[in-house]
């Protein structure tokens, strides 16, 4: 079991502890870029460089922080949903396998967006420090997200939508099954209504990977 992650910290570089999208600024006379010069004159100096150590620092800690900050909502969503026949009573300190969703979705999403190379090294890069963070070893720890990254898309298949499979993961690690009626239960399927609203949780949970690759060149 993780502990929970209030007790979570990495040392991270405080120059890069958020990635923003950068900008830049050009002055011009008389004329205007087309959209394709603009976007290739970005591609060539707009970008910053951020090496693969710095960004899985940056990804742990945001990972560890959005998990502190928000799974009060995520349990008082649960345990306020009219649907169940017991309040599930899930803790805000309860909240050590909802940090191993948070990061197993977002590699997920990382491989499915980085280059080849790029992913397998980041990926190594952010189960080791996170494992660090819990005080974990990173062999245990990888072995464990890929079992739920495994389950994650068995429960979610045909689909292939993260955010859809972290909340069948948050079904699933935390048993809520159980507090349902007798239907969705003897199924053990989450309850439609219930999951809709914890998917428009979920989504706050993920980064844009894609705006990262975008304004970074990853080194």
């Amino acid at each position: 079991m993780v502990q929970k992650c209030d007790q979570f910290h990495v040392q991270v570089d405080k120059s890069v502890e958020k990635v923003r999208p950068t900008g830049l600024a050009i002055g011009v006379r008389h004329c205007k870029l087309r959209n394709e010069d603009a976007d290739m004159i970005a591609t060539l100096f707009g970008k910053k460089k951020i090496t693969e150590d710095k960004l899985a620092n940056v990804f742990v800690n945001a990972v560890l922080e959005l998990t502190e900050q928000g799974f009060p909502a995520v349990a008082a969503e649960v345990n306020e949903s009219p649907e169940f026949n017991v309040p599930p009573e899930l803790k805000e300190t309860d909240s050590g396998d909802f940090a191993l969703i948070v990061l197993a979705g977002n590699l997920m999403e990382m491989q499915r967006i980085l280059g080849p190379g790029t992913d397998r090294r980041m990926y190594a890069l952010a189960v080791s420090k996170f494992a660090q963070a819990i005080g974990h070893t990173g062999t245990d720890l990888e072995q464990e997200v890929r079992a739920l990254q495994s389950t994650m898309e068995r429960l979610n298949f045909p689909s292939k939508n993260t955010v859809y499979a972290m909340g069948k993961a948050l079904f699933h690690r935390y048993d809520l099954y159980c507090f349902q009626d007798v239907y969705f239960r003897e199924q053990r399927a989450p309850n439609p209504i219930i999951l809709k609203r914890l998917n428009s949780l979920m989504g706050y949970f993920i980064w844009n990977w894609g705006e990262v690759q975008e304004q970074y060149r990853i080194v």
